[in-house]
């Protein structure tokens, strides 16, 4: 059986404080001890993903054209996380109404993740 899974590698020993920061911004994101490799195994949702801090540095980092998809309960929780996830990174796209969603933000964090986050999608 095939099992597919999205990984995340950071660098400079921040995944603590990543997962830290993603927990204030969604408080039922689960994280696993770091293994004996320094892998982590995350659950948000219904989606189990994995968190690494590579010992080199490499000259490349997260880009978002890749991005965490996140559908909220209320408006508000939009604006909590895109508020929390927003500290010391960048809005992509300002949180507000827009035709695919009643609230929306697209928020880069300081660690370089992408974070689209909405309540209300629009089918």
């Amino acid at each position: 059986m095939i099992k597919a899974r999205p990984h995340i590698m950071l660098q400079g020993g921040v995944t603590g404080d990543a997962v830290t920061l993603w927990q204030t911004a969604f408080p039922d994101l689960t994280a696993s001890d770091t293994d004996g490799m320094g892998l982590r195994t995350l659950m948000l949702g219904d989606l189990t993903f994995t968190l690494f801090d590579s010992p080199p540095i490499h000259k490349f980092g997260p880009t978002p054209s890749w991005s965490m998809m996140v559908d909220v309960d209320t408006a508000e929780a939009v604006d909590n996380a895109a508020a929390k996830l927003g500290d010391g990174g960048s809005i992509l796209m300002p949180a507000d109404s827009y035709e695919f969603a009643q609230r929306f933000v697209w928020v880069q964090d300081r660690f370089g993740i992408s974070w689209q986050i909405r309540f209300g999608a629009i089918q």
